[in-house]
């Protein structure tokens, strides 16, 4: 009766301490590879900044930086092929098609030529493109380059980390506290405030909040009135 008293003691001490190395482990893994939202953005994810509803890494996008988003990767890839023009013109994959059946839009990268899109079969292109793809014509043929395709797309996913950090900053600045915000719109989790407090060349400062509590989204309609305070949107009752 002791012995096994004694050996289920010694399993339990066993199985505690692979717990608690298993939870160590993972406590330092969620650490170094998730501290934000951000983080979880890998090198060469490709990603659809086109979106109606833009969300990245679980954070959505305001249209204010979805749009710089946009400008600053079509910079990214005019400075690319500006500087590597000795390899042939350069072509980016950016979406599918809507239009034409396994197809994709393709964008020319030459400065000159930034606002042509052409749409190409997958059967006209090389076997290994896909969404994100930098791609070369030489002799009339499409190539793949590998090399450019990675570094491009480390180039887009760092400025859109920069980009999802702006727009935190950003947001922040607009929720001030004792602050009323007029409710304009709402779609997708998203919901359009007007600060009544402080007025922009004559009219409303207004902000797209994505960040609203979800049991006042619900029930928020356009005219409601809300203020925040001590960190978040609350029923202003006049």
């Amino acid at each position: 009766m002791k012995l096994d008293l004694a050996n289920n003691l010694v399993n339990n001490l066993k199985e505690n301490k692979f717990v608690q190395n298993f939870m160590k482990e993972l406590s330092n893994y969620l650490e170094n590879n998730i501290t934000n939202d951000s983080s979880l953005l890998r090198h060469n994810q490709w990603n659809n900044l086109l979106a109606e509803d833009l969300t990245i890494c679980n954070k959505k996008i305001i249209r204010k930086y979805k749009d710089e988003m946009l400008v600053e990767r079509n910079n990214i890839l005019q400075n690319y092929a500006k500087n590597t023009k000795d390899r042939g013109e350069m072509y980016y994959i950016y979406n599918i098609s809507e239009n034409e059946r396994n197809a994709y839009n393709i964008c020319i990268c030459d400065k000159n030529k930034s606002n042509e899109i052409i749409t190409k079969r997958k059967g006209e292109l090389p076997a290994e493109a896909n969404l994100g793809s930098v791609l070369r014509k030489q002799n009339g043929k499409f190539i793949l380059d590998t090399e450019a395709t990675k570094i491009v797309g480390e180039k887009i996913n760092n400025m859109i980390k920069e980009k999802i950090e702006e727009q935190n900053r950003y947001l922040d600045s607009k929720r001030i506290e004792g602050h009323i915000y007029e409710v304009g719109e709402k779609y997708s989790q998203r919901i359009l405030l007007f600060d009544l407090n402080n007025d922009y060349k004559g009219g409303r400062l207004g902000i797209e909040e994505i960040d609203f509590p979800k049991d006042l989204y619900e029930e928020a309609k356009e005219g409601d009135l809300f203020i925040y305070k001590e960190g978040t949107y609350q029923k202003y009752i006049q």
